[in-house]
C-alpha cells in the first residue's frame, strides 16, 4: 500500500477540522442522506465510535488552496474479509464546509452509504479530541481488516476505549429510603414500592409473598 502522488499520510496534525455544525449541515442538506435506507437508526449505527474507529484506515490528505481532500479505506462491517471501500471526502477549510463524500465500488453509494458516514464521523471525532504533544499516524490498516488474518476475532470489550468503573458496593440504604418515602406518602405507588408495603398477617402468608421473601 503506497500513498497516492500528491497526498500525504494522514496524521492527527494534518486532518481537516470537521465540527458538529459542518457535519450535521452536510447530512441535513445532502439529498443522498435523506432516503429511508440511510436516515435514522442506520445513520446512527454507521456513525458510532465502535465501528468507525476500528474500520477506518490508510488515511491520506491533500490540500489545494482552501480545499482539502481526505481519502481512506473503510472496512465493511459485516464482510470483514472483503476488500475495503475507498471513501473520499472533499471540504472547504476556510468555509468549514463539507462539499462531497463518495464511496467507490459500493452499491449503495449513489444514495449515500454507511461507509461515507463512518468517515465523516471519524473525522469529526478526531477534530473534537483535545490537543496532545504526540502525533498519531493514521496511515495503517484498520483493526477490522485484520480479523481473520492477523487476528482470528475481536472481543467485544476491545471495541471500546472507555474503562467502565465498577459500581461502589451498596448497603441498601438508598433503597430503604425510597421504600420509607413510599410508605409515608400514600399517593406514591409504583411497581417497585409495592414490594415494600406492610401486609396484613393473612396476606403475608401467601405463597407469592413467601417466595418473594425467600428470594
Amino acid at each position: 500500500m503506497s500513498v497516492i502522488p500528491g497526498f500525504t499520510k494522514g496524521q492527527s496534525d494534518n486532518l481537516p477540522k470537521i465540527d458538529s455544525m459542518s457535519m450535521f449541515s452536510f447530512l441535513g442538506k445532502n439529498p443522498d442522506f435523506m432516503g429511508a435506507e440511510i436516515r435514522g437508526i442506520k445513520t446512527k449505527r454507521s456513525g458510532r465510535e465502535s465501528y468507525g474507529d476500528n474500520a477506518v484506515g490508510y488515511v491520506q490528505v491533500r490540500r489545494d488552496g482552501n480545499l482539502c481532500t481526505v481519502k481512506a479505506k473503510v472496512t465493511p462491517e459485516h464482510s470483514l474479509r472483503k476488500k475495503a471501500y475507498d471513501v473520499t471526502l472533499l471540504c472547504n477549510e476556510v468555509e468549514e464546509e463539507i462539499l462531497s463524500v463518495t464511496c467507490d465500488s459500493c452499491a449503495a453509494s449513489l444514495g449515500g452509504c454507511k461507509h461515507t458516514i463512518a468517515l465523516i464521523t471519524w473525522l469529526h471525532r478526531r477534530s473534537e479530541e483535545p490537543a496532545v504533544t504526540s502525533v498519531s499516524c493514521y496511515w495503517k490498516a484498520s483493526r477490522l481488516s485484520a480479523v481473520g488474518k492477523a487476528e482470528k476475532f475481536i472481543k467485544a470489550k476491545n471495541l471500546v476505549k472507555n474503562n467502565i468503573q465498577p459500581l461502589p458496593p451498596s448497603d441498601g440504604s438508598f433503597l430503604n429510603k425510597v421504600a420509607q418515602k413510599s410508605r409515608n406518602e400514600a399517593k406514591y405507588d409504583s411497581v417497585l414500592t409495592k414490594y415494600f408495603k406492610e401486609l396484613a398477617d393473612v396476606e403475608g402468608l401467601s405463597i407469592h409473598n413467601l417466595l418473594t421473601n425467600f428470594l
